[in-house]
């Protein structure tokens, strides 16, 4: 399918202390990929403490002076594009050659997509998106904290584009209305941590599906090491502030309960944040219940989870959060 008549698609990379190599690879591999379509190319170096040079003349590369966190940066390099379609990944991919246009042929459903999650060498499936689980634990040497977390999903579902609860993989796909309807990656959230769950939820909840498109086949370099600084609070943040935006009066509280204790730091940054218009418009689109989220994602979400979700009214979202 060619986009061409239609508009163009805006293809957002986010990198922060990329080698360069890798960097180079995956800009290459999208300009293959997209060489029939008209498009744009935006690389959004998150801060990297050695500034990231990129040689394609059809690219624009930008850079923020200070990291401002995976969600956020996917944000910024959106909003510098037009392009009917959005596709949004990370700095280390390796493509398929027919990626892009298995991925094109559902993007009309308005649907958030993502490609299935393949080893760098691309010679093994690792996963097709993911399920919501409940982490009940706050263990940060074990790599836990309380809330929404998630499990591969390592069984084929099928042919063509699978519904499944999660997106994951770190290359994803949508019309920019859709993401527009969701709210976008979120504002708010401090450097990394909850991304997928957050935008998952959000599509869910305002009436949009989430589709991994199982023969699109894009591969993921692992990393040994973390190009961010990542800090269980930011983590907690992320998790209280998907409680602010999201949920019905009754499970929001009931949901950051759960979190207790909340670190310190937390608690004073949470203080410092106005979340109620951004709530306000996530909710003046909502589609999908607390009750029904819970029943068809969560089943095994804790009691006092499925209590608050059965009792709520529905009613205009508090404007004290």
């Amino acid at each position: 399918m060619d986009y061409t008549e239609k508009g163009r698609i805006s293809f957002v990379i986010v990198a922060r202390d990329e080698p360069p190599q890798l960097l180079e690879a995956t800009v290459e591999g999208v300009l293959r990929a997209s060489a029939s379509h008209a498009r744009e190319i935006v690389v959004v170096d998150d801060g990297s403490r050695i500034p990231a040079l990129l040689s394609q003349a059809d690219v624009r590369l930008v850079r923020n002076p200070e990291p401002m966190g995976t969600a956020r940066a996917r944000r910024y390099g959106a909003s510098l594009g037009s392009g009917q379609v959005l596709v949004s990944m990370d700095a280390h991919m390796h493509f398929a050659p027919d990626w892009l246009d298995r991925m094109l042929a559902h993007v009309e459903s308005g649907a958030l997509l993502c490609a299935t999650w393949w080893d760098y060498e691309l010679t093994r499936p690792l996963c097709w998106g993911a399920d919501f689980v409940w982490c009940g634990e706050r263990n940060y040497p074990a790599g836990r904290s309380p809330g929404f977390s998630f499990r591969h999903r390592t069984k084929h579902p099928g042919v063509g584009a699978a519904e499944v609860p999660m997106l994951i993989g770190a290359c994803y796909m949508m019309l920019r209305s859709s993401y527009e309807r969701v709210g976008g990656f979120s504002p708010f959230f401090r450097t990394w941590g909850k991304l997928e769950q957050d935008l998952s939820l959000r599509a869910w909840l305002i009436g949009l599906e989430i589709k991994c498109v199982t023969d699109a086949h894009v591969g993921h370099f692992n990393r040994s090491r973390h190009p961010y600084p990542v800090r269980w609070q930011d983590v907690e943040f992320n998790q209280a502030a998907i409680a602010r935006t999201t949920f019905d009066e009754p499970l929001a509280q009931a949901f950051e309960e759960l979190l207790q204790p909340l670190p310190s730091d937390v608690q004073t940054w949470l203080t410092k944040v106005d979340f109620r218009s951004y709530r306000q418009w996530i909710h003046s689109h909502r589609r999908m219940s607390d009750a029904e989220f819970l029943h068809r994602f969560l089943p095994d979400a804790p009691e006092c989870l499925r209590r608050a979700a059965n009792s709520e009214k529905r009613i205009a979202p508090s404007s004290d959060r």
